[in-house]
Formats: structure tokens, sequence, C-alpha cells
């Protein structure tokens, strides 16, 4: 039933794009007097997932910087971390300069891949944004040609156990502040194939990872996050203090993309 349904749905979303294909390998940067802050988007659909946050952070101070790359295309993971560490390097040369790290969804699993060897960067703050630091079930049909075509191959590393990616990258070492989503936005029908509370493809008992500083879960849906107002401003507040906004009762956020 589930591999039925995530064929159809993401079959779907591919003939509704002209080219289905996320851009190539490019960075764009926004110079600003701040610190670094270096955005890294996960599976790309319709836009440019992380230009909110990007904007968002700009207008704070900060000097953006957003790697794009070809999620679809992509062999692994490690292929973007290595390419991801050079481009760091090259444009984040300014001295001792800290630089911040924000990845959403499989571009947190990026950025932990990234930090899991030392760098020549001085390391600021980090943002793990609806990231499967633990997997996600819906990984699991990508055994099926089908879904592997539409999604690419890299997403299978998203899996849940211990011989996929997130259990082998193990703690983190850089106290990342985690924000999850607990609404189901787009993806509805697949929150019943999900434990617990989600954000209609990653659980937000999937988000704790050992070692992190700080853990969120907002109102707002995988795709919504980068524009959800409460995760941009949790986001901003992490990356000046190293911790979120004293946690309220229940969940808030709202946008248009939530």
């Amino acid at each position: 039933m589930l591999r039925s349904f995530l064929i159809s749905l993401f079959a779907g979303l591919a003939l509704l794009t002209p080219d289905a294909r996320a851009a190539d390998f490019s960075v764009r940067e926004q110079p600003a007097p701040g610190e670094y802050v270096v955005l890294i988007h996960g599976l790309d659909w319709f836009r440019d997932t992380l230009e909110p946050t990007e904007k968002y952070l700009h207008r704070q101070g900060y000097h953006t910087i957003c790697l794009r790359y070809p999620s679809r295309e992509i062999a692994d993971v490690h292929t973007v971390t290595k390419w991801a560490s050079e481009e760091i390097a090259a444009h984040c040369s300014a001295g001792k300069k800290p630089v911040n790290l924000v990845g959403h969804s499989m571009g947190g699993l990026i950025v932990r891949d990234l930090l899991s060897t030392p760098q020549p960067w001085p390391l600021g703050r980090v943002v793990l944004m609806g990231a499967p630091n633990q997997g996600t079930p819906l990984v699991k049909p990508l055994r099926w040609k089908a879904l592997r075509k539409i999604l690419g191959t890299a997403v299978a590393q998203l899996a849940e156990g211990g011989d996929a990616l997130p259990a082998r990258l193990g703690a983190a070492a850089f106290a990342p502040g985690v924000i999850m989503g607990s609404r189901s936005g787009w993806f509805p029908y697949l929150s019943p194939f999900l434990p617990g509370p989600d954000d209609g493809v990653v659980p937000v008992s999937s988000g704790r990872l050992d070692g992190m500083a700080d853990f969120r879960v907002v109102r707002a849906s995988h795709t919504g996050m980068p524009a959800n107002a409460a995760v941009l401003r949790e986001t901003a507040r992490f990356l000046k203090t190293g911790r979120f906004s004293p946690a309220s009762p229940t969940p808030q956020g709202t946008s248009a993309d939530s």
C-alpha cells in the first residue's frame, strides 16, 4: 500500500515540473558585515528551498552563502560533502570570522557528514531543520526502482538502522540546535506511516541527536520549514546565542507555506 501510494505521489509531482531535476552545483553569495552562514538544502523539487531562510538571515546582517547541488542526480551525500568543504574554504576566507551552518532535511545529514572530519575554517553554530538524524521509515520503499528513479539514489541513504548513514555518522561533536516540524502540510497521507508526531516526511523523534545543544518542535511542515516564521526566528536566535527561545506550552509558527 505504501509503495503504490508513494510511486503515484512522487510520479505526479515529477510530472508537474517541466524540469524535474534540481539545479546543478552552484554557489550564491550575499556579502554582509556579520558572520558567515552557509546554507545546504535537501531534496529540491519546485524552488530554491532555503531561499527564504537565506534572505531572512541576510537581513539579520549575516554573510550568507547558499550551496546548491543536483539533489536527485548525486550518487551519495559524500559527493556533496567534498564539494561543500572546498566551496566553504574558498568563500569563507575572512580570517577568524566564524562559519555557521544551516542544513534542511538531507542537507542536515550533509552538514553532519561535513563536520565528521576536521575543517580548516572556524566553526560557529549549527542549525539542523527537519533533519532525519535517525533516518525515516519512508525511505524503505526506495528499494523499488520506480521510486529511486524519481527521488534519486542518495535519498536511500536516509534510512533507519545501524547500517544507514544517519546512524553511522554517530553523535554530534558540534552541539547543533535541532528544529523539527509537527504539521504534515502537503503530505497528510504519509503521516499514518510515520511513528508519533511528524512533519509529513520525518518523525519528530528522528530529529533527536546525541550531542545536540537544544531541540525545538514547531508547528510547520517539512517543506514549509525554511519559510516558517517561528523556524526563522529560532534559527536566528540559536545562531546568535547557542540556544532556542524559552519553550512555549504548545508549538507555534505560521507562514504562507508552513
